[in-house]
């Protein structure tokens, strides 16, 4: 017996004294993970007699750097902000933006079918919303430049073999019920920011007949139904309603279709260049407010009692900004409240 007890001695010894971490190290790794992504300067923005509208551009989704650490940087800020929609762009691994809000117990999602890169994802609280019906505008037009001046037999070239994804909604809280068409948008990157009508290649000119399709479709299809539009119009050049990207829902001046259509965040567009919701960050290209909230004529008078704005995530996370850029995304989302 007393042999027997020695052995047993020797074993529990052994595994006692083995290279396992011990408990006070398993804790304090697990501290370490958990508050990596507890974001305690988010703001709460859900109001349960409101509407909120969220547009962001998660760059190439997840970050290709970052891989699950940007997954979850994500989904953390999206459940701390706890709006109500989210319309995000860039998604890049559907799978992981699938496998994010099925883990997010409060959220469902719906991808778009048509994007030939970098698509669309509609994210919304199940509490409030309800998903009707979907539809990729343009999506069965030729994704080329055929270069004449018809932009409407290849729109699907204009929005870059991106087609709007135009959401049917319905937003309740027991009490009050609004139905709702949410259009996300992803334009054409880059150039000059001058609209070149002789030059069906060119980036801003694409965006142009962009917003002239969108506004003939809302205008004719849509003139009685609630719709908001969103997203990232990648309005290089001009930060002024006069832009090419934005003039068809903006310049009164010069487009009919702008009496018909309120850029909700016009204060922003013409406030300073360090509230726009792209910094440049990573970039040699200077700050622009390139993702907006427009809204049609039926919406106006939800409009008198909104607030609109661009959210920091530098400041909401702690980061700087060239590390949100790289873990993040190179955008700030912009934020429409209203109340319906």
């Amino acid at each position: 017996m007393v042999k027997l007890y020695n052995i047993l001695m020797l074993f529990f010894l052994i595994g006692c004294s083995g290279g396992g971490s011990s408990p006070s190290e398993s804790q304090d790794n697990e501290s370490e993970n958990s508050s990596l992504f507890n974001i305690v300067n988010a703001k709460n923005y859900n109001n349960n007699d409101q509407i909120e509208v969220v547009t962001w551009n998660v760059k190439l989704f997840p970050s290709p750097d970052e891989g699950e650490n940007s997954s979850d940087y994500v989904k953390s800020l999206l459940e701390k902000w706890n709006a109500d929609v989210y319309l995000l762009q860039e998604i890049n691994s559907e799978s992981s933006l699938i496998a994010m809000v099925n883990s997010m117990s409060d959220y469902s999602y719906v991808v778009d079918d048509e994007s030939g890169n970098l698509g669309f994802a509609l994210v919304y609280k199940n509490e409030f919303i309800t998903f009707n019906s979907k539809n990729e505008l343009w999506s069965d037009t030729p994704n080329s430049d055929d270069g004449d001046a018809d932009y409407n037999n290849n729109a699907s070239y204009q929005f870059a073999d991106r087609p709007p994804m135009e959401n049917y909604l319905t937003w309740s809280n027991g009490t009050k019920t609004l139905d709702f068409y949410l259009i996300g948008v992803h334009y054409k990157c880059c150039g000059d920011g001058v609209y070149n009508v002789n030059n069906t290649k060119d980036e801003t000119t694409r965006r142009h007949h962009s917003s002239l399709l969108l506004t003939d479709y809302i205008i004719s299809s849509r003139s009685n139904d609630n719709v908001i539009l969103v997203g990232d119009f990648n309005n290089v050049g001009s930060q002024s309603i006069i832009n090419p990207t934005l003039s068809p829902f903006t310049d009164k001046n010069n487009f009919s279709s702008a009496a018909s259509f309120r850029l909700t965040d016009l204060s922003i567009l013409e406030g300073p260049a360090g509230g726009y919701s792209w910094q440049g960050w990573t970039s040699s290209y200077s700050p622009a407010h390139l993702d907006h909230i427009i809204i049609n004529q039926p919406m106006f008078q939800f409009d008198t009692n909104s607030t609109i704005s661009v959210i920091s995530t530098p400041s909401e996370t702690g980061l700087i900004g060239t590390n949100v850029s790289n873990t993040i995304s190179d955008h700030q989302p912009v934020i429409y409240r209203f109340y319906p």
